[in-house]
């Protein structure tokens, strides 16, 4: 796929989405809707939007109606003030999928990397309508991370020199195998970081607040990382354990994987969500009180 391949791939996909926002004026969310069946908002990670999804829509929209939002402060969103926190952005999206899918309707919920931080928040918001939580490589449960070279990008360089740096950002901190860093993953990067965020992620990230909350969230809980993401490095199978103990979840790791399991392990990704929330049989047949 080339640069431009990989433009028109996204383009496509955008143009068969249906576009909604919700909220007020000046706190809209921006979503677009895959799908049908059984609603799942799918959250996108720091520095992200709907498009760290697209890898792996083709392989969930058949089992379940997605709702993919940029998040508020975030691509096409409406701005958030400069002290947001994942709370003010939960209750925005709450709201979003209380216009979307009418309570009592059940709503799964997952979220990669920040976005696995927000979905906590959001599936503690949401109380007994949440079917199930998937945490995808999911802020917000530990401190300790590795170390990562990321280079920026400059507004001098050629599109070839953008692009290099950003291929050489997404080996660096997002995908372990060089062959799924491709120009649809580039491409993707290169409109995920072309705007700044409302607030900074990281700092939200690099905390335990999503593991403290996740005795509050009643329904079942799943969280997979991939063996190589520099998040959790050596850390894994402490996080794991944690993860176990707060919230009684169904956890996987993908042996060689990195941080962005959608786009590195597309269809392993979406077996595991399938099975953690419900058009699959879990082996621990289910969830909590």
């Amino acid at each position: 796929m080339t640069p431009r391949e990989a433009a028109r791939f996204i383009a496509a996909a955008d143009a068969r989405a249906r576009h909604v926002r919700t909220g007020a004026a000046g706190a809209q969310v921006v979503w677009r809707l895959f799908g049908s069946g059984t609603p799942l908002v799918l959250l996108h990670g720091g520095f992200g939007s709907w498009l760290h999804w697209l890898p792996v829509v083709e392989e969930l929209e058949g089992a379940f109606h997605l709702a993919i939002p940029d998040m508020p402060g975030f691509m096409e969103s409406d701005p958030v003030p400069a002290d947001a926190t994942p709370g003010l952005l939960a209750d925005r999206l709450a709201g979003g999928l209380d216009e979307l899918f009418a309570p009592p309707a059940a709503i799964g919920v997952a979220g990669f990397s920040f976005g696995g931080l927000v979905a906590v928040h959001v599936a503690r918001r949401l109380g007994r309508r949440v079917a199930g939580l998937a945490l995808i490589a999911g802020g917000g449960l530990g401190e300790e991370r590795d170390p990562v070279d990321l280079r920026s990008r400059r507004p001098d360089m050629t599109p070839e020199e953008q692009r290099a740096v950003a291929a050489h950002n997404l080996k660096a901190f997002m995908i372990a195998d060089p062959c799924r860093v491709d120009a649809l993953a580039v491409e993707i990067q290169q409109r995920n970081t072309a705007r700044r965020p409302g607030l900074n992620s990281r700092v939200f990230s690099r905390t335990r607040s999503a593991l403290d909350m996740l005795p509050d969230v009643t329904a079942p809980v799943a969280a997979i990382w991939g063996t190589r993401d520099p998040t959790v490095g050596e850390h894994l199978a402490a996080r794991r354990m944690a993860v176990e103990a707060a919230a009684s979840a169904l956890t996987d790791a993908l042996p060689g994987c990195g941080h962005w399991i959608m786009q590195e392990r597309p269809a392993e990704l979406a077996a595991f969500l399938k099975k953690a929330l419900g058009t699959e049989p879990r082996p621990d047949g289910g969830g909590r009180g």
